[in-house]
């Protein structure tokens, strides 16, 4: 830190806060995608065609998309762009679930993965978990400012302890 600790607090506060907007634009953005997952209106269709790249290279590149042509069960034929996953290997003949996002763009729903959506999700809560943690230990601290220097106080010297035990 630099001799002016009360610029540092502020920008310590400032990408705090600019880390949980993030987050929370991200997490958003994730239950958006799954809002839209499940109030999808899928319907079965038959795969016809599978083109692009189907590479499993362990890259992890997996934009490298591919154009799946499908049969609806009204005979029409449409087709639709999808990401390249690691355990989804589309084949001719398989059975998928599409919806119709809007005229004519199709949307595969295979192609959503709530394992990914859920494990991202988690790894979005982190910063805000520990700003509660913080946030609790500063209204335990000015709440009770007696019972938190004992608890400082406490933890102290158990460390010194611990550290005279280790030397001897």
């Amino acid at each position: 830190m630099s001799r002016n600790r009360r610029s540092d607090r502020l920008v310590i506060w400032v990408c705090s806060l600019a880390v949980l907007a993030g987050s929370a634009a991200l997490l958003g953005w994730f239950a958006v995608g799954a809002v839209d997952h499940v109030t999808a209106d899928d319907r079965p269709a038959t795969i016809t065609d599978v083109s692009g790249p189907g590479t499993r290279a362990p890259t992890g590149n997996n934009r490298d998309g591919r154009t799946i042509s499908f049969r609806l069960e009204d005979g029409s034929e449409h087709a639709a762009a999808t990401e390249s996953r690691w355990f989804w290997w589309p084949d001719e003949g398989d059975t998928i679930h599409v919806h119709e996002t809007s005229a004519g763009d199709w949307t595969v729903s295979e192609d959503f993965s709530w394992l990914r959506t859920l494990g991202f999700s988690a790894v979005l809560l982190l910063p805000w978990i520990f700003a509660l943690l913080k946030a609790w230990e500063w209204v335990e601290r000015t709440a009770r400012p007696e019972r938190w220097e004992a608890k400082q106080r406490e933890e102290r010297d158990r460390r010194r302890l611990a550290r005279k035990g280790r030397q001897r």
